[in-house]
């Protein structure tokens, strides 16, 4: 895998992260005094900007209540701009 898939792959688990983070009613700062993560950590594992950790992303999940796996249905994250985005992109790859 290239670092451009490695980046997209942070991203997505960045926004099912905040996902399930709102649907939860938490805020960063409720994840950090779970965790002892620091909300600007937060922010950026949120935002595809920094490499997490195992151990870390099994805090996450423990302070959201829910399994790790469900932080990876990365599906279920993206918006429906994304979702036509895909499309699109598989549309044209198939034309060429």
């Amino acid at each position: 895998m290239d670092s451009q898939k490695y980046t997209h792959l942070l991203e997505q688990f960045g926004k099912r992260l905040k996902q399930v983070r709102k649907e939860k009613g938490k805020t960063q700062l409720d994840i950090e005094v779970a965790t002892g993560i620091n909300n600007g950590d937060i922010s950026r594992i949120e935002n595809g900007k920094t490499n997490i950790e195992f151990i870390t992303i099994a805090k996450l999940a423990e302070a959201l209540e829910v399994e790790m796996i469900e932080l990876f249905h990365f599906e279920t994250a993206l918006s429906k701009k994304e979702k036509g985005n895909v499309l699109t992109n598989k549309t044209i790859k198939k034309r060429k």
